[in-house]
């Protein structure tokens, strides 16, 4: 079954300082959520839904911080352009792949400028004639979007990263929501999309903040790969210069498993993995292939849903005995009208995986989730990797994948 949204709605609306506009006693709940595009368009739009209900309940004098690859829905850019006109400070961070008419609206109202400024239009101020006055600044957390130049943090990449960052939304605060969905209409309507939330992580909502600034640079950083922790929840952003398949972090997360399992934890004492990967390609995606095909042959439980995986990553999990499911579906029998050149109108675009067992040093529930395919581009790319080591977490991913490989995939 899938992980359903369920939120804080209040039916009266309150009515913001700023301009009379409604704004939403809502507060996003923590924990996995999942678009269904094969459902109703509530199932579709449930992770944009999410979203939008999330912006509309930031208070006056917020932060709403965005990276996003594509974007493109005009219900989301009236919330955010909403939200900075009851003065909140809207920063978002974009790819330049495309740019659609809902980021040019934004853009034009916004501006492009990250340093402080006086005709921020969210916090748009009167100079003050004498200087030393005080209370007569630039409001220090600026409104911007930005759109970078391949990677924003240096390389022929792109900013890859999906987050969306939330210092009050309802009644929680410090809100981090990030996993592989795109804020538009296409992946609503075509792709499988997972979203994890997290509330109440102060260090962790400065540290997005920290990178969010970093890609809104749009300048080489010396270093791309760095790890922040909060509690038991672990990011990564970026990918290390060089990477091999001895310092892949990936690879060095594979290397971490045990096959065999104590009491209470796998199946049958053997560790369970379960992993859903869009884009698995490429050299880095072949020996990362040789990795996931010799733990199942050294008795883990591993099965995999692929999207647009490359031939040799198939022959290598196959060859190891890896049981696979396509999520690649052509529903119209049409091989010319999917996505791309491809036949497909549906498939997984979700970057994730899960075990059940035993994980460096111990047993353990854990679920990485994020941004990066398994792909030589991922090393070049600005992305996003979350580690949530909760059964919680596990449990409703694992129902995920249970749900698309009996109901919503095919065999090979």
């Amino acid at each position: 079954m899938i992980t359903r949204l369920v939120g804080v709605l209040v039916a009266a609306l309150v009515l913001s300082v700023a301009g009379m506009a409604p704004t939403y006693a809502y507060t996003p709940p923590p924990g996995a959520s999942f678009n269904d595009p094969g459902g109703d368009r509530d199932a579709q739009n449930r992770l944009a839904v999410n979203v939008r209900q999330t912006i509309h309940s930031v208070p006056r004098g917020g932060i709403i911080r965005m990276a996003i690859y594509s974007f493109d829905r005009p219900d989301i850019a009236d919330a955010l352009i909403a939200a900075c006109r009851r003065h909140v400070s809207v920063q978002i961070v974009l790819n330049d792949n495309w740019t659609s008419g809902p980021t040019r609206r934004m853009r034009h109202i916004m501006g492009t400028d990250i340093d402080p400024r006086w005709d921020d239009a969210c916090h748009r101020r009167e100079r003050a004639r004498n200087p030393r006055q005080s209370g007569r600044r630039p409001h220090p957390v600026p409104s911007f979007v930005k759109i970078c130049l391949s990677a924003c943090r240096g390389g022929a990449g792109n900013q890859h990263m999906k987050f969306f960052a939330f210092s009050q939304a309802g009644s929680a605060s410090n809100v981090i929501m990030t996993g592989s969905v795109n804020l538009t209409e296409y992946a609503a309507s075509t792709h499988w999309n997972d979203m994890y939330t997290v509330v109440e992580k102060p260090a962790m909502f400065e540290a997005y903040g920290e990178m969010l600034r970093e890609l809104a640079e749009d300048r080489r950083v010396l270093q791309r790969y760095r790890v922040m922790s909060e509690g038991d929840f672990v990011t990564e952003f970026g990918a290390r210069s060089r990477t091999t398949r001895v310092n892949d972090p990936v690879k060095q997360r594979l290397d971490k498993v045990r096959c065999r399992t104590g009491t209470g934890y796998g199946a049958s004492g053997r560790t369970v993995i379960r992993i859903a990967m869009y884009a698995w390609v490429g050299r880095r995606g072949r020996f990362l292939a040789d990795k996931v095909a010799d733990l199942d042959r050294r008795g883990c439980e591993v099965r995999v849903l692929l999207s647009g995986a490359a031939r040799g990553v198939k022959r290598i999990l196959r060859n190891g005995g890896v049981s696979m499911r396509s999520a690649d579906l052509d529903l119209d029998g049409d091989p010319e009208s999917g996505f791309g050149e491809t036949a497909w109108e549906r498939f997984t675009h979700e970057k994730w995986m899960a075990l059940n067992g035993y994980w460096n040093g111990r047993n353990q529930r854990v679920v990485w989730t994020g941004s990066e395919n398994w792909s030589d581009k991922s090393l070049i790319n600005d992305e996003v990797t979350l580690q949530i080591p909760k059964t919680g977490a596990h449990r409703a991913y694992a129902q995920h994948f249970d749900y698309l490989w009996n109901f919503r995939t095919r065999s090979f």
